[in-house]
Formats: structure tokens, sequence, C-alpha cells
């Protein structure tokens, strides 16, 4: 008997390419029509969104409920503390409170990092560790390390597409990339290639000499970048997937969900943190790679994550029902990556941690075997005459205690 297909709606507005990895396992039907009408019309076995604090979507999760069926939520983008806290368009605004906590059954969390930010929200039981999907090609085929060239570096900088929730706040990111753009005229170390929104390169006067690489996908710019500064935004995590050494932007100095082994809070940050990004410092990379695997689940590609919680939710969905009852989810259905440990960095080399120190720059195995062999045979000799030494000191105490007697 063949198993019924699995359908998927996803609630979309032009962000299809979201939910383009699930379409070869699941019949997705992706719908703009935000309405509890929908659900009925096209009977899904799981909800997919990527938002719960739209009205629209709230009213098509709690329709989903009622008829119960499944519903997820797809993270696409990071936590950032202006949005959270400060947008005058959620909590701030006195609207609800975004993820506080989430409205649907699951939520497919970037990584456990995210996870437990989310589940200190109030979801505990609700957070999956997935990853991004939309992030696979770099692990599939990873963006060739900067290309050799003469003349300056080049440094990619970088805003969020939002760049900032209230006039305050662009304000901040504006002085940021004014600073940027100033110390950028007056040295030769790096080129900028600028890649800003809403009309601040043109505010700004940014110029750059790389026009070709205007409106390209961000995966050829960071190809072509030595060095990225970026404000908060999911792109710090796609520059460090494309391992670039990548630096926080961020004047507002809020508390950072997202985090970079570099950053720059005040004009006074900019050289010494760009003279430091142009090095490559072994210690910040490796800390960077260690912040991306702790944010990001992105050892392996994340899509198969993705398709087995969705079958898994379908088929729970699909038992409930025919019990005439609501789908009770475990709090943990995907097993953690290699048991929930860390893999140490690729950058996490002693010679270039370290490379003052005489015994990590030493790479002959031979010389060094054979150092230990001599090493292990001094100590075992060593211990022999301090034993020695040890029993003709207790002797000659007992001797001094019996002449004492005496």
């Amino acid at each position: 008997m063949t198993q019924q297909p699995i359908r998927v709606l996803a609630l979309s507005r032009k962000q299809d390419h979201h939910f383009a990895p699930l379409r070869s396992s699941f019949e997705v039907v992706s719908t703009e029509n935000w309405s509890v009408d929908a659900v009925s019309l096209h009977s899904p076995d799981v909800l997919l969104t990527l938002s719960d604090d739209w009205y629209e979507a709230y009213a098509v999760i709690n329709e989903a409920k009622r008829l119960n069926i499944p519903s997820l939520l797809m993270m696409d983008g990071i936590i950032e503390w202006r949005h959270q806290w400060e947008d005058p368009n959620l909590g701030a605004g006195g609207n609800i409170a975004y993820y506080q906590p989430v409205v649907t059954d699951k939520v497919a969390c970037l990584g456990w990092l995210n996870a437990r930010t989310l589940e200190a929200w109030g979801n505990a039981g609700k957070c999956e560790i997935v990853g991004a999907p939309r992030f696979d090609h770099y692990l599939e085929q990873p963006v060739a390390p900067p290309a050799v060239h003469d003349g300056p570096k080049h440094l990619l900088v970088m805003t969020a597409n939002t760049p900032g929730f209230t006039p305050g706040q662009i304000a901040q990111v504006e002085q940021a990339l004014c600073d940027v753009r100033d110390f950028l005229t007056n040295q030769r170390e790096w080129q900028p290639i600028w890649r800003v929104t809403k009309g601040l390169d043109a505010r700004l006067s940014l110029h750059d000499d790389f026009p070709h690489l205007r409106g390209r996908p961000l995966r050829e710019v960071l190809a072509a970048a030595d060095g990225v500064l970026a404000t908060p935004s999911t792109v710090l995590l796609e520059s460090m997937l494309a391992h670039r050494p990548t630096a926080l932007l961020d004047y507002s100095n809020s508390p950072p969900y997202v985090s970079a082994a570099w950053s720059i809070t005040a004009k006074a940050h900019i050289a010494p943190t760009l003279e430091s990004l142009y090095s490559q410092d072994a210690k910040r990379l490796s800390y960077q790679d260690e912040f991306l695997h702790n944010y990001l689940e992105c050892r392996t590609t994340a899509t198969p994550r993705l398709v087995a919680l969705v079958r898994q939710m379908a088929e729970i969905g699909r038992e409930a029902r025919a019990k005439g009852g609501s789908p009770v989810f475990p709090t943990r259905m995907l097993p953690l990556a290699l048991g929930g440990h860390a893999v140490p960095s690729t950058h996490f080399d002693w010679a270039r941690l370290y490379p003052g120190h005489p015994v990590f720059s030493q790479t002959d195995l031979r010389a060094l075997q054979v150092e230990l062999i001599h090493a292990k045979t001094e100590i075992k000799e060593l211990s022999r005459l301090l034993r020695r030494a040890y029993q003709r000191t207790i002797l000659y105490a007992l001797a001094r205690r019996l002449l004492g007697r005496r």
C-alpha cells in the first residue's frame, strides 16, 4: 500500500526560496492567502511559516491547531537586540512580543545558542536545532579562499536590509558608515566594496571600484572579499560560512545576540580592528569558528534535518487525528549533531596560536619522537636519583634520632 504523500502548506510572501529545499521530499503548497480558510482548503499535514507575529499568520496557526494540524516556525534570520527590544512595531510599541513565546508547535532553530535564547523566553520543548537550509550551498560548494591579488585587500562593508528600526538607530548606522568611509579614504591597506541598503550609498557618497559586483548574489561578492564589516544581520553568519574574517559594525553597542571575533562599536575601534582583520589573527579566527558553530548548526547540511523534522511532525499529526486527539510532540525530536559535542576549529593550530613558543614550531615527527625517548629516559633516571636522595635523608634523620637518644 502506497503511503500518502505529505503535504506542507507554507505561508509565503515572496519567500519561496526558503521552502525550495523541501519540494523534493514533500508536496509543498505555497500561499500568500493568509486566511484561516487556507488550512481547510489545502488540508496540509504540516503548516510551515517564517513568522508567527503578524496577525494573519497568528490566526492561520490557531486554525491549524484547532484542526490538530502541526505547525512549524522556520527561522530565516538571527535574533537582533534592536529588533527584539526596541522596534516600535513589536514589544516596544505595545504589540505582542516577538518569539515570547512562539505560538507554533515547534520552531526550527538556527543552532543550539539560538535555541537556548528561545527556550529562555518560554519556549522549552518547542526548539529543534536544524540550521539554515538556504545556506547549505556553502557546505556543498565551499567558497574558495581569497584570491591572491596585487594592491590593497578588498573590504566588504555591508548593512542589513533593514539597517534600523527607529530614526535614531538609522542615524547610528549612517555615522558608523561615514566613519569607516573617512578612514578608508586615508589608508592604503584596504579597498572598500560597499553593499548597503535604503539608498545609503548615494546619501553618504559611498563609492568603490567594483561596479561589476553591484546587485550580484552575496556569495559572489564574498568570494571577492578578503575581509568583511557588517551591521547586525544574518549576513554575519553568511560571511563566516564563507570563511572570511568578519567584524561586527554596531555603534548602538547593544548586547550582541550574534557575536563576532572583531567588533567596532565606536570610531576609535576602526583602525585597530582593521589592522587585526588585515593580519587574520589566528586566535580570532578560531573564536569566529567557535561562535559560528554555536549559533548555526552547520557541520552538515540543514535540509536533511528539516525534512526529518517535518516528516516526524506530519506522522504524529496524522496519528493524532486518526485517534480524534491533539498531537503531542517530544521535547527533542532531532538528535544533536555529534551528541552535542564541539569540534576544534581548523584555525586551532598551536603553531599559529602561540608563534613565540619553540615547542609548537617543531614539525619534524622523528625528531620529536627521539626527543621524547630521551626525555622519558632522563625522567626515569631523575626519579631514581630522587628516591635515593629521599631514602638517604630518612636514614640520616633516623641516625640523628638514635644518636640523640644516647
